[in-house]
This record gives structure tokens, sequence and C-alpha cells, in this order.
């Protein structure tokens, strides 16, 4: 009756928490651009967008407009707290849309590199804004930059402001975090168990949970720091769920 509870309480756990995320993995733009990276993460309600770039000039980055920057949805960085929101139109200044759909959650720079995230809906409703898929499948981006150091946004053509362009595919590859991706041991265990993640995740929350549904530990973990202690849990069995920007997974611990 216990392993029947405790299969019930996986089933539900995993279903209340567990979404599947899309990612680009982290793209480098090839020469001339190869100072910009993106990665776009996309869940069934949210994308998240990261770009790596010299904290020192503009970049603007374009969705699925046929590998050009002449029209199309475009984001760009302006040296502001937010990413701007922007429609391309030709060779010129792309014009602010009048929603800003993007939420920058963290701009940091480090040495000469800032590294900005944002989110939003995969359907923002506007009409000019591009409309992401939770889905695997593929997404044409383009990039363009300032030459030299400026944050005064120009148009993306013309000898006269010697910006860069270049488009990139890729595809967004399901990076949902499956039952065999960690390993955990000892088990059954004592005094403590080991969680080793994959090697492409570098942290995690995990969550323990008795016969009853209680959660019983609650521990954030690194790969460098992945020791979760047992030593104040009976002995029994307990349902382990492992956390993470990529997905979720469970497993059974068995506690001597």
């Amino acid at each position: 009756m216990k392993n029947f509870t405790l299969t019930l309480l996986a089933l539900f756990i995993f279903s209340s928490i567990t979404g599947q995320t899309f990612s680009t993995g982290t793209i480098t733009f090839p020469s001339p651009l190869s100072e910009y990276s993106v990665k776009i993460d996309v869940t069934p309600t949210l994308v998240t967008l990261t770009q790596i770039m010299p904290s020192n000039k503009w970049y603007s980055l374009a969705f699925n407009n046929g590998g050009s920057m002449d029209s199309g949805d475009v984001i760009a960085f302006i040296n502001s707290a937010n990413i701007s929101d922007r429609t391309l139109a030709g060779l010129q200044v792309p014009p602010a849309d009048a929603v800003q759909s993007w939420t920058t959650t963290s701009n940091t720079v480090v040495g000469s590199t800032r590294t900005v995230v944002s989110t939003r809906a995969l359907n923002t409703g506007e009409p000019d804004d591009y409309v992401f898929s939770a889905s695997a499948g593929s997404i044409n981006l383009a990039c363009s930059r300032a030459s030299s150091a400026s944050f005064s946004l120009a148009p993306h053509g013309g000898s006269a402001n010697a910006v860069t362009t270049a488009s990139y595919a890729v595809t967004l590859a399901n990076t949902e975090f499956v039952l065999d991706d960690f390993k955990m041991f000892p088990n059954p265990a004592k005094a403590s168990t080991t969680i080793e993640l994959p090697s492409n995740i570098d942290k995690a929350l995990v969550k323990i949970y008795d016969n009853l549904g209680r959660v019983v530990k609650n521990q954030s973990i690194t790969n460098l720091d992945s020791l979760v202690s047992t030593s104040d849990l009976t002995t029994g069995s307990y349902l382990v769920v492992v956390r993470t920007d990529y997905g979720n997974a469970t497993k059974t611990l068995l506690i001597e």
C-alpha cells in the first residue's frame, strides 16, 4: 500500500510542476558578430531571452525576419534599464512599439561584458510582435550592432553607420529534464545521499516528500555542493523531486 501511495504522489507532484522547456542553447553569431551571443528558452507560458554582449555599444536582434534587417519584430539594447521593443521598417531607425512587451529581469556588467536577461509572453497579442512556440522547430534570427562604442541607435544599413548584420537559423530543442539525467547515490541511504546533476546543468532545487505528501527536505544544490543530508529522515520510502530551469525529474529514495 505504501508503494502505491508513493506512486500516486509522484504522479501528482510531477504533473503539477513539470512543464516542457525548449531552448536554443547559447548561440554565438558568426564573425563579425562573434562578440554577441543569445539564448532563447521557451515554456508554455514564458519566453526568456539571454543576451551576452560588449558593454559599450548598442545591439539589436530580429526574430523570424528571413535573414535580413529590413522588416519584422526586433528588440534593441540601447543602454537603458530594459531592452526596447521595436519594429523594423527598412533602412531607418526602427520605431519603438506602442506597447513594450519585454521585461528585463537582470542587467549585469562584468569587466567589458554585459549580460541581459528579459522575459515576455509567447503571444503578446501585439500585431508586430513575433509569436513564439513552445515546441520543437526553428527560428530565424538576425543581429545588428554599432561598429564602434555608441548607444545612439542608428539605421542598420549604410556606410555612414557602418553597422553589421548576420542571420542564424536555430532549432528549438526539447531539453526537458528526464528521469535518468541525474544520479542519486547511495540509494538506499543512511546519513546522506549525493545528487549528481548532468554536465549542462549547474544548479537545482531538491524537494523530498514522504508518503503522505509532506515536504521533509527542501534544499538547493549545485554541481560543486550536491550532498543532501538524510540523517533526520526515518526509515522508509521517499520521493525526490529535482527541479531545474530545464524541467524536473523524480526518483524514489530509500532510507535505511
